[in-house]
């Protein structure tokens, strides 16, 4: 019944907003590239894919604050002096909802708000790109995911997951490419005794065919990696490096056509159901979109779910033997573990 509730509400959302008239439109695209991960990750753009729950659901809310996300330069490239800032300070707060289902299936979505923008307005020398003002929602994004391969807590997870942008966000704020945008991606995520790593790559489809300051925009190979360590089942901390580039016209990993950012994030777990994080970090190109630099802050209500196969009261992500019933010992090696045989007692010499 939930499942056939989102996709009524997802069909409905799509015909409200394909029937707008596209003539309405102001020049201008979808600049935001931080994509949160869904709620309930250990990481802020990657996944952890943590499906557990036969009926499971996660909310909260990340901020994100960009210095300097578009910077236009002389000559149209990269290279060039720098001509102003079309966006200079953004802040956005992603509000996001994921639902688990059969410890396999996640439904989500996640709607991004401009809070504040700011820059110089360089419309004379760039008129497909007008400084945004004031606040702003962005593009909803819907997503569903399917994990097919691991456990939470395993060496190796795998999920395939499908993302939908609908245009409700507005071309003139920067928010909006204004049509619809659709990325498959292949997610992975493991866990190798307290080392952590999580991977994505995808493909962005990107309808809109404009240009912006001389770049043409289109559709776009998306990627991402983190590694980083996990400390007393609480902590989360590592970096991730994440971008994409535009894989038509020929601008592929050229200057302005690939954003590339690298975060280094922090999140802790309180009361077993409440996570904050925050990371800072620097991109590494003049893509656009690209910030010189940027910093995160996220609080998120996502239940911890206890799967536990062989019934032995220690959950999975934790039980070092999950399909055998074992005691608890403290140890990451042996927890869950059936103890061994006791070691014999030496037999007792028999005077002769």
């Amino acid at each position: 019944m939930q499942l056939r509730s989102f996709l009524s509400g997802a069909v409905v959302l799509f015909c409200v907003v394909a029937s707008r008239p596209g003539a309405a439109q102001a020049a201008g695209f979808a600049l935001n590239r931080f994509e949160p991960s869904e709620r309930g990750s250990d990481w802020f753009v990657n996944d952890s894919l943590d499906l557990r729950g036969w009926a499971n659901l996660a909310a909260g809310v990340v901020f994100d604050w960009s210095y300097k996300p578009l910077v236009l330069h002389e000559g149209g490239g990269t290279e060039g002096p720098a001509l102003g800032n079309v966006v200079t300070d953004a802040v956005f707060a992603h509000s996001g909802v994921s639902f688990t289902w059969r410890d396999r299936f996640r439904f989500a979505f996640n709607l991004p708000v401009a809070l504040y923008q700011a820059g110089d307005d360089r419309t004379a020398l760039a008129p497909a790109t007008t400084t945004p003002q004031g606040a702003s929602i962005g593009d909803l994004r819907l997503a569903a995911d399917l994990r097919v391969i691991g456990l939470y807590g395993d060496v190796f997870t795998a999920a395939f997951g499908l993302q939908l942008h609908a245009p409700t966000g507005r071309r003139s704020q920067l928010t909006s490419d204004g049509t619809f945008r659709l990325t498959p991606q292949l997610l992975m995520a493991g866990d190798g005794e307290g080392l952590l790593y999580a991977a994505k790559l995808g493909f962005g489809y990107r309808p809109l065919a404009d240009s912006v300051a001389g770049r043409r925009l289109g559709s776009e190979a998306v990627f991402s990696i983190a590694g980083g360590v996990r400390v007393n089942d609480l902590f989360v901390f590592g970096p991730e490096l994440y971008g994409s580039t535009v894989v038509t016209g020929g601008a592929a990993f050229s200057g302005r056509a690939t954003p590339l950012e690298l975060l280094l994030g922090l999140h802790v777990t309180l009361a077993k159901h409440w996570q904050f994080g925050s990371g800072i970090g620097p991109g590494f190109t003049r893509g656009d979109g690209t910030p010189s630099m940027r910093a995160t802050f996220s609080i998120e209500y996502a239940p911890d779910v206890c799967v536990d196969p062989d019934g032995d009261g220690i959950c999975a992500p934790s039980d070092a033997c999950p399909e055998v019933d074992g005691v608890r010992t403290g140890e990451r090696r042996t927890n869950g573990c059936p103890r061994g045989p006791e070691p014999e007692s030496p037999k007792a010499v028999q005077p002769d």
